[in-house]
């Protein structure tokens, strides 16, 4: 590995202080914004990473339909993204990714190969849930299988996915594991707890 990836895999693990996340339920006691709002699913995306990242990311909503175009909710300055929780998935999972990232996340979305220009940065500080290690479109765990479950963690997005091809797949084991191995799809998944 390169010196640059390890210094930046090691300066994103001590960044990773999580902004404060938003309540899932209206609480009489500390009244917030309403779940569904948009002033919720901007303080829902931005939980996603520490605050000096959030405070000035791009908050974009996920499409009402497959194929649609996202939606701004606010613009950023810092050249990072936020999106709120996955409505799709069962786990609260918001995340935030740089330009690199991003570019990659439209080409998932896309059903397009990444080409990245460099290696692309996401915080997923609320944790995540696939329904699939393996299966990159996935959108229900196989028959007798679970959803993948990960708590806090960072996420690589390496310029060339077959490097990741001899990394461990293991995302029970507590260790930085590979995503969609195999796949243009594949990632680093860094849990930070």
């Amino acid at each position: 590995m390169s010196r640059l990836f390890l210094t930046a895999t090691m300066l994103l693990l001590v960044a990773c202080e999580p902004a404060p996340r938003p309540a899932e339920t209206p609480d009489a006691a500390t009244p917030g914004p309403a779940p569904g709002s948009t002033e919720w699913k901007i303080a829902n995306a931005t939980s996603a990473a520490p605050a000096a990242v959030a405070a000035a990311a791009a908050v974009l909503d996920w499409p009402a339909s497959e194929g649609g175009t996202m939606t701004e909710l606010r613009p950023g300055t810092n050249g990072w993204t936020c999106m709120p929780d996955i409505p799709t998935s069962p786990g609260v999972d918001p995340m935030c990714l740089d330009a690199n990232a991003l570019q990659w996340a439209a080409a998932w979305q896309g059903k397009t190969k990444p080409q990245l220009a460099g290696t692309g940065l996401g915080y997923m500080l609320q944790g995540g849930s696939d329904a699939s290690n393996t299966d990159p479109f996935s959108t229900a765990p196989a028959p007798g299988e679970e959803w993948v479950g990960t708590g806090p963690h960072v996420m690589i997005f390496p310029v060339d996915a077959a490097a990741l091809n001899t990394m461990s797949v293991d995302y029970r084991s507590g260790g930085p594991y590979a995503m969609w191995q195999g796949t243009p799809y594949a990632h680093v998944m860094m849990p930070v707890q």
